[in-house]
């Protein structure tokens, strides 16, 4: 991603007119954040029953109740932030009607009207993205360029992990009411963290192959799985992936192990730190305690309203959320396969 120091001026975004789909806490952020970014014409699209007092949309909003209805008011962007199950079809309804996209990660809720999406949106032409605003944290982002570059030497091993408790994301609503707890809105661990899974594929590309598996824990009250491992497969090495969220313990990070040196990040910390193999050297590369998240979400919004005033592609392209897609759904089938096979095998008297 583009450091914020070389970015283009954002003069050219003020007068666009952006629809936010969903206003819950990422509706609500990237509402407030067009603001900070000088965008005065917001529309919200929600809910006629929402009455969630925590999510009230300003008063110079415009609020409407469809997509049709922001539609016809005229748009130049909408960034959609309803339900993970939700997507495909409302972004969709956009991008057949001519208006360019951002959707929050991930892309869709399964593979088949995932790939339906990135069709049209080819065919169409209309610039469509993904939300994956872990690219602009400069931890990840000095990471992508030391991998890319080669600063590392050849990789020999990648880890990433995010442990982390639903019940504690949004203190405000009942977390087994959210998206993430529930199957019917397209939530579980893989959709929801798949952060990680499209870190490692913007740093390597999309791996050869993926064996994993997703589970339920059974310490959190909804009906997806809530953790999940996953070995990404590449000619030379393979880059493990740990997620979860039944972990009180909150734990995130990476490691990067090449043959020259090895990158290391603890987001606790906010500290990302280069040591030699040989352990001769050991330096800070980045480490911004205070640093605010908020940073990366405004940095990621501002490049997005840059590429539609200038007619260009969006940063982050639908095909990213494709890749990440198609390895969370395999690690799930795979899950599902193991699920399905273990009353059979407990049958013929066979241990699972």
């Amino acid at each position: 991603m583009m450091p914020p120091s070389t970015r283009p001026s954002l003069a050219g975004t003020r007068d666009l007119s952006v629809a936010v789909v969903g206003y819950g806490s990422i509706g609500r952020r990237h509402c407030d954040n067009l603001a900070r970014l000088g965008v005065a014409r917001r529309v919200v699209v929600r809910r006629q029953d929402a009455v969630n007092p925590a999510f009230v949309p300003p008063a110079d909003v415009l609020v409407v109740y469809s997509v049709q209805e922001s539609i016809e008011a005229g748009l130049d962007l909408a960034v959609i932030c309803n339900p993970t199950s939700w997507h495909a079809t409302t972004a969709r309804q956009f991008l057949e009607a001519g208006v360019p996209v951002l959707i929050e990660k991930p892309l869709a809720a399964h593979m088949g009207e995932a790939t339906q999406l990135v069709d049209l949106a080819e065919q169409t032409g209309v610039p469509a993205g993904v939300a994956y605003c872990l690219r602009y944290h400069p931890a990840y982002a000095l990471t992508h360029e030391y991998v890319q570059q080669g600063k590392l030497g050849s990789i020999e091993r990648v880890a990433a992990w995010f442990e982390s408790y639903l019940p504690e994301w949004h203190p405000w609503e009942d977390y087994r009411q959210g998206y993430a707890a529930r199957a019917d809105l397209g939530g579980g661990v893989l959709p929801t963290l798949d952060h990680e899974i499209d870190f490692v594929c913007w740093c390597c590309g999309p791996p050869e192959s993926c064996a994993g598996a997703s589970s339920r824990s059974g310490l959190l009250d909804c009906d997806v799985d809530d953790t999940a491992n996953l070995a990404l497969s590449y000619p030379d090495y393979t880059a493990e992936i740990e997620l979860s969220i039944c972990r009180r313990h909150r734990r995130r990070g990476f490691e990067w192990v090449g043959d020259r040196a090895v990158l290391s990040f603890s987001f606790e910390q906010q500290l990302l730190r280069r040591t030699d193999r040989d352990g001769t050297a050991s330096e800070i590369i980045w480490h911004r305690p205070e640093f605010d998240l908020n940073d990366m979400y405004a940095a990621m919004l501002g490049d997005a309203l840059r590429a539609v005033a200038a007619k260009e592609p969006l940063p982050i392209p639908l095909r990213a959320g494709l890749d990440a897609l198609r390895v969370a759904a395999a690690a799930t089938h795979q899950a599902e396969t193991r699920r399905q096979s273990r009353p059979r095998d407990l049958a013929r008297g066979k241990p699972t």
